[in-house]
């Protein structure tokens, strides 16, 4: 059951065993579990809810509706654009679908590093299992490849470099090129066209999920969390809700969950909020002279791993085929008014490549900020060091598929012509104030760890000291993982579920 907040006109109590708190790639799949398991469950997301039939493709009308602080979140100071949904299925339903496993060498340095127990790539393997037949995850096929794809996988193959099809939760897809904007034909296997859909059909009377609802603070008391305060946002204003549970899972994503801990302080190991990655991207645009039309079909359908940990078994950096409707595009663009405008008369002829970079977690936020938090992050050395060999490769790649000149997403307008301009891209740096750069991908905030010495909760999502409370969402990666996290995200779900549930008695009664 979906109750959303224009429906309520009073205060809402509600006693459950299980309340979570976000309704994304993590929390919906627990909400399912542990209803499988026979638990009653309250399900509070901050988002509104908008079934497939709402999304209209348009930017102007889905952004506000689908993206928290309706897309405009920034890490300080460089301005880091951070796109996270927020939604009833939050950011699954307005990714591009694609869905990596963590690397082995990821999930071997958590094991050894933050001594986290039964991580180890053999026993993660059943979940990844689980979670990729229920999201019918499946490698791109060769006919769904459009001309943006092809043309990277072209320049890698004349490069001699590897690469590969993605694999995606979706079915039948429909080419429209419009993920980022909410899957308007329902074939994108989204939490809201999965879990969710089926906790309304196998488990309505267990599952009730509250949107337009912000969880305010979590109440503790003799080491147990025994309520969570929040407020709806209903057609009569905010209206008070309270919600009593024997268990808690604080699902809302790096940032929301980060922020909840503190507000409640339960910043009791020092490190809420601390140890963030952001997978920062810059975009690279290849000018070629026949028409590209990248924004006509999968976005997101290959990548080159040549320099990405799965190839080199080092941190690295993956080359990602992308592309974005008009809006989105436009901010990735240098210059201003007329240049902007300039550039964009030639949208129809680009291909873009994203860098996805496995950055190191330095980044922090706290509480304070004009929208609720400051967001606080600046590229070690190494990374920065990085980013420009991968914009350079990316460019490489274009050039060697025939593209007639190469646009970097630099703040001053950055145009290569032949490989021998290669070095304006170190030139014109990675700093602050030098270029455009995107993250959708916020991770860490709540370090999962062995102790309270160097992490907020233990291996399976318990926040050290209390009882019942849990965090699950991409807060808890110790580091960064190098690749699009929401397969890993859901796979985390799945098992702090299982141990939830397999340990019930001792986590609900204490």
């Amino acid at each position: 059951m979906i109750v959303q907040g224009s429906s309520v006109t009073r205060g809402v109590r509600e006693d459950t065993e299980v309340c979570i708190v976000g309704s994304g790639a993590a929390g919906a799949i627990l909400a399912w579990e542990l209803a499988e398991r026979g638990h009653k469950v309250v399900l509070l997301e901050k988002g509104g809810y908008l079934p497939t039939e709402a999304f209209t493709q348009r930017e102007d009308e889905m952004i506000p509706r689908l993206y928290k602080n309706a897309g405009f979140q920034f890490a300080m100071p460089s301005g880091i654009i951070i796109a996270q949904g927020s939604c009833v299925g939050g950011s699954t339903v307005v990714n591009d679908a694609v869905c990596f496993r963590t690397p082995d060498l990821v999930l071997e340095r958590w094991g050894k590093e933050f001594h986290i127990e039964g991580i180890g790539p053999s026993e993660m393997k059943g979940y990844f299992e689980k979670i990729e037949r229920r999201l019918s995850v499946a490698d791109v096929r060769p006919d769904e490849m459009n001309a943006n794809n092809s043309i990277i996988r072209k320049g890698c193959e004349t490069l001699g470099w590897s690469g590969s099809l993605n694999r995606r939760n979706c079915r039948s897809c429909r080419r429209c090129g419009l993920c980022h904007l909410g899957c308007s034909y329902g074939t994108k296997q989204s939490m809201l066209e999965t879990y969710i859909r089926d906790a309304g059909t196998f488990h309505d009377e267990d599952v009730k999920i509250y949107s337009d609802c912000t969880a305010e603070s979590l109440v503790s008391s003799g080491g147990r969390v025994t309520e969570v305060r929040a407020v709806i946002h209903s057609s009569e204003g905010n209206v008070p809700m309270s919600v009593r549970a024997k268990t808690f899972i604080v699902s809302a994503g790096t940032f929301a969950s980060s922020e909840l801990l503190l507000r409640s302080r339960l910043n009791r190991s020092g490190h809420v909020g601390r140890n963030i990655a952001l997978h920062p991207s810059p975009a690279v645009i290849g000018d070629f002279d026949e028409e590209v039309n990248g924004h006509q079909g999968v976005p997101m359908a290959y990548h080159c791993r040549e320099f990405g940990m799965q190839k080199t078994g080092r941190k690295g950096y993956l080359i990602e085929s992308v592309f974005l409707a008009p809006y989105q595009f436009l901010l990735t663009l240098p210059g201003y008014i007329y240049e902007s405008k300039e550039l964009m008369k030639r949208y129809n002829h680009y291909a873009m490549a994203g860098i996805l970079l496995q950055d190191d977690s330095v980044g922090r936020m706290k509480l304070g900020g004009p929208v609720g938090t400051l967001i606080f992050y600046r590229l070690t050395a190494e990374d920065g060091r990085l980013m420009v060999e991968g914009m350079q490769n990316a460019a490489r790649i274009f050039f060697a598929a025939g593209a007639s000149r190469v646009i970097t997403s630099h703040r001053k307008r950055t145009v290569l012509y032949t490989e021998d301009d290669l070095p304006l891209i170190e030139e014109r740096g990675v700093g602050t104030t030098d270029i455009n750069l995107g993250s959708g991908h916020p991770q860490g905030g709540n370090r999962m760890g062995g102790g309270p010495g160097d992490s907020v909760v233990d291996s399976y999502g318990k926040l050290h000291g209390l009882q019942n409370l849990f965090v699950c969402d991409a807060s808890v990666f110790p580091t960064s993982v190098g690749v699009n996290p929401q397969l890993t995200v859901m796979a985390l779900a799945l098992r702090t579920g299982q141990h939830i549930g397999d340990n019930w008695g001792k986590i609900a009664t204490g």
